[in-house]
């Protein structure tokens, strides 16, 4: 039996399935390591996880990992888009509630 996880978000807007895909798979994760920034400054990731075991249990672990990843850049973007909107909305408020007005005018 070959065991393949799954995720789901659910948002009133949206709903997404997540699956690990086809691999190659690693416990590795791109999303979870130490930052680019602290690497560059000499430091090292000493929470890094061990390598998956050659086992359906490993494996799984693998896909667990990869899986993560895909959840945490699907929700890095969607909090772009919505910080996005978020500003436009602002931007669009601005302006209907500036129109007309006259910053010289202190009447």
């Amino acid at each position: 039996m070959t065991l393949i996880p799954k995720a789901t978000y659910a948002a009133p807007d949206l709903t997404r399935e997540f699956v690990p895909g086809p691999g190659p798979h690693s416990t590795n994760g791109k999303t979870t390591q130490i930052s680019d920034i602290v690497i560059k400054a000499g430091g090292e990731d000493r929470d890094r996880p061990s390598d998956a075991k050659d086992s359906e249990l490993g494996e799984l672990r693998a896909q667990l990992t990869t899986l993560q990843d895909h959840i945490n850049i699907f929700l890095t973007e969607r909090m772009e888009i919505d910080k996005n909107k978020a500003k436009e909305n602002e931007d669009l408020e601005r302006r209907i509630l500036d129109d007309g007005v006259d910053e010289d005018d202190s009447d």
